[in-house]
């Protein structure tokens, strides 16, 4: 059967849905066309297909505690895209990265401030409010095909699907878009809280939209 060109605004359904990502949760064999994935091994029970641009940073989250469902680093706008279970989760993302203080990015280029000065190196700060976030009520932990694997993720993070039966029934899933250039200096970040984690201080709920003006029995 000859292959079918990809149609973009099916996946743009379906990155609404599921998202363009790799994963536990692997996206469909046209997506895949469009990424340079390798396969990423976490255990024997656990392994999943991810771009090859940030291998580095998915296992940093993995290894830190963090539940990424899936991630992607293809973009037209040159975006990391990372995909959390719960809020939970992009929570404990948000304490391993920023817990040790604020962040600066070097961008690599030097800007004289005044005419007559040396030309100095310049930082740009990373703030997680100017990242773009989405909550996702199709997607979410409950609802997931493959609870074998669910369990297999889970139990690498020290989890058990009991122990958070709340968060997977009621909690939607995260979805979080950075520019790449940021992945080199958050992946060091992850992997210094490897062993040791900070404690989650609800800093999601600083940068979530905000859903106040919804009825709670709309979504749940």
């Amino acid at each position: 059967m000859p292959n079918q060109p990809v149609d973009n605004d099916n996946l743009k359904k379906l990155e609404r849905v599921f998202g363009k990502l790799s994963g536990p949760f692997t996206p469909t064999e046209d997506e895949q066309r469009l990424r340079d994935a390798v396969n990423f091994k976490l255990t024997d029970d656990l392994s999943f297909e991810v771009d090859q641009k940030i291998v580095s940073l998915v296992e940093a989250c993995w290894k830190s505690g963090i539940f990424v469902l899936q991630s992607d680093a293809w973009s037209n706008a040159g975006t990391v895209r990372l995909h959390f279970p719960s809020t939970t989760f992009a929570d404990q993302f948000l304490a391993n990265v920023f817990s040790n203080g604020d962040l600066f990015w070097n961008s690599g280029q030097k800007s004289s401030i005044l005419s007559n000065w040396t030309p100095l190196e310049t930082f740009v700060q990373i703030t997680p409010e100017d990242w773009q976030w989405e909550m996702n009520f199709e997607f979410m932990f409950g609802n997931l095909e493959n609870p074998d694997l669910v369990e297999s993720a889970l139990a690498y993070l020290g989890m058990t699907s009991q122990k958070i039966a709340d968060e997977m029934t009621n909690e939607p899933s995260v979805i979080v878009r950075f520019p790449y250039e940021f992945s080199h200096i958050i992946t060091e970040r992850l992997q210094g809280k490897e062993s040791d984690r900070p404690q989650p201080e609800g800093k999601i709920w600083e940068v979530l939209p905000d859903l106040s003006c919804f009825d709670p029995g709309y979504f749940f």
